[in-house]
């Protein structure tokens, strides 16, 4: 895409916006919640506005009201500063700069990709009636391969006891010989009392783990399940931050 003003707005976006949500995304990962989203609001603010009214751009601003939603709820301590809604926080500003890095070089940004952080920011804000119902859905899906019982979570959020209580039980179902593989590629968001019930099973089973990104990911990495849980990851992916926004958030 290439036009005056698209342009004009691409440049705004690497010289000046992206230097200020570098400031605001490593004070979010030292702690410093409050000075980091207050960083954070003014360049996002100013996306929103922009984007709002750019023919081809409307989804890039609708994603970027739902992160501002979120901070917005971070700083007012209605959302708990955990470490899951911290990265959280991270991986929806690190969407936004991937959803405009798309348009520019593809002219559109991934409606699906979009779609999924969406729901992810709703579901950790309480906003979706699925989250609400406390994860009663089917999560989990056993599958058999040569490798082992692959357990395929089917849920872009993994956070509420009972999607935790279906992989517990779909493992204890299993006998201790037969090797398990929990895959999370179509998880966005993990959280760390998942890993705290799954660890009280790793010293009876070997328990893998495939397909780790984004904010799950960084979860893992940050409370040190890697020490626990063997990762079987085909390509590399850089922590904290989902594929497609390596090279415009990639820091935190």
């Amino acid at each position: 895409m290439s036009d005056a003003l698209s342009d004009e707005f691409f440049a705004e976006v690497g010289d000046k916006y992206y230097p200020q949500v570098l400031e605001g995304l490593e004070k979010l990962g030292a702690g410093e919640v409050g000075p980091g989203i207050e960083i954070l609001a003014r360049p996002l603010h100013t996306i929103k506005g922009v984007t709002g009214f750019m023919p081809g751009f409307e989804a890039a601003s609708h994603l970027t009201h739902k992160v501002e939603s979120f901070l917005k709820k971070l700083q007012a301590e209605t959302l708990p500063h955990s470490a899951d809604n911290i990265s959280l926080a991270a991986y929806g500003v690190n969407s936004v700069f991937a959803a405009i890095e798309q348009i520019r070089d593809q002219g559109a940004p991934d409606q699906g990709e979009i779609d999924a952080v969406c729901q992810v920011l709703e579901a950790a804000a309480g906003g979706t009636q699925a989250d609400k119902k406390g994860g009663s859905a089917v999560c989990v899906v056993k599958e058999q391969a040569p490798e082992g019982a692959v357990l395929r979570a089917v849920c872009a959020r993994l956070h509420a006891k009972p999607q935790t209580d279906q992989i517990v039980a779909a493992i204890l179902a299993l006998p201790q010989t037969s090797p398990v593989i929990l895959d999370l590629s179509a998880v966005k968001s993990c959280g760390s009392a998942v890993w705290e019930d799954l660890a009280g099973l790793a010293g009876m089973w070997t328990i893998r783990v495939r397909g780790l990104s984004g904010a799950a990911r960084e979860t893992f990495y940050a409370w040190d399940f890697d020490a626990v849980f063997p990762l079987e990851q085909e390509t590399p992916i850089s922590l904290g931050a989902p594929d497609a926004a390596e090279t415009a958030g990639g820091a935190r």
